[in-house]
């Protein structure tokens, strides 16, 4: 799928809009605050190499523990994917999502196609989407509410996330204990789909029950499951200590008693859906988040430029290179 079709469209024209109104409100904040944003821009350059080094090896860590998850996962619904295999997946799927209009869906189905390569079957695949896409917001959820409870503050600004994981989660072991629930939406997708590939729609019927069957078939077991949240934690603290390490990169010193709540509210700031990657509104949450808890404005934005650049735009030439090999060797259509 070319990136420029889904521009056409109105969520593309909402994503436009949205991204202007974030780079206007970019330039009049460096116009009204550009002795901080000098200041800030003084600390990058004399940033310590060695902090730096290990900021963005621990986000590189990162990635390859929920490439751990999804090896887990996958290995559960009978698919098989190496590490490193799985890793360029993990990357990939990152880039696409961080810079395509729509690339949360694209990023998504490109996962998916990797994991019926992988042996496992559409509904294999569909559940080790579904579980890997409830077990990380989950993680995330709990430790913003912890670094909350650290910080003395009621988690009401969390609430409606907590509730939106836990549905989540509750609603995935619901549906895989009752997979019944899932067979008309998936036969009337079955035969959406033949109907729009002129494909013969006789055996709708017969393939919606089998995805659904095999589905409800597919049980992690208690190791697996304990192996799953193990690594996601793991991952989500990578990416934490990168955070730790960009403040003291540029001679910042760590709030540790407000810091795991400035990162938990910041990633779940850019979870929501607004531009590809959560671009600007984790940044804004960060530096708002980290002056609040006594930072000055220069270091705070220092430290979120060097977070933001390993956490999340390291990743995205590393995906593209990923994804060109992964097409490469497997021929994959250009994304």
């Amino acid at each position: 799928m070319e990136p420029g079709g889904t521009s056409r469209g109105r969520p593309g024209r909402w994503h436009l809009a949205v991204g202007l109104l974030a780079a206007a409100g970019l330039v009049a904040f460096v116009l009204l605050e550009r002795d901080q944003v000098t200041e800030a821009l003084r600390q990058v350059r004399d940033i310590d190499p060695a902090w730096l080094t290990l900021g963005l090896a621990t986000s590189v860590l990162s990635i390859v523990l929920f490439a751990g998850v999804r090896i887990v996962l996958l290995d559960a619904a009978g698919g098989r994917l190496g590490l490193g295999e799985a890793t360029t997946a993990s990357f990939a799927s990152g880039a696409i999502a961080a810079t395509v209009p729509g690339g949360g869906a694209i990023a998504t189905a490109y996962m998916v196609q990797r994991y019926r390569d992988s042996g496992t079957d559409a509904a294999g695949a569909t559940w080790v989407t579904v579980a890997s896409g409830v077990v990380a917001p989950a993680v995330l959820v709990a430790a913003t509410l912890v670094g909350f409870a650290v910080l003395g503050q009621g988690p009401a600004t969390v609430l409606v996330p907590t509730v939106a994981a836990v549905g989540l989660l509750g609603s995935f072991v619901w549906v895989t204990r009752r997979p019944q629930v899932l067979l008309p939406p998936t036969r009337a997708v079955v035969h959406t789909w033949r109907r729009v590939r002129r494909r013969d729609r006789d055996d709708a019927e017969s393939v919606a029950e089998e995805f659904v069957e095999r589905f409800g078939e597919i049980r992690a077991g208690g190791g697996r499951w304990s192996a799953v949240w193990a690594l996601q934690v793991l991952s989500w603290a990578g990416e934490f200590v990168t955070l730790v390490a960009s403040i003291v990169a540029v001679g910042g010193s760590v709030p540790w008693q407000a810091i795991l709540a400035a990162y938990g509210a910041s990633q779940l700031a850019g979870a929501i859906p607004l531009v590809p990657g959560g671009a600007g509104q984790v940044e804004a949450t960060l530096v708002v988040a980290l002056t609040a808890a006594g930072m000055d404005t220069a270091t705070a934005l220092a430290a979120t430029v060097v977070f933001r650049i390993g956490s999340h735009w390291l990743v995205v030439p590393i995906g593209w290179v990923c994804l060109a090999i992964d097409r490469r060797r497997r021929r994959i259509p250009r994304v």
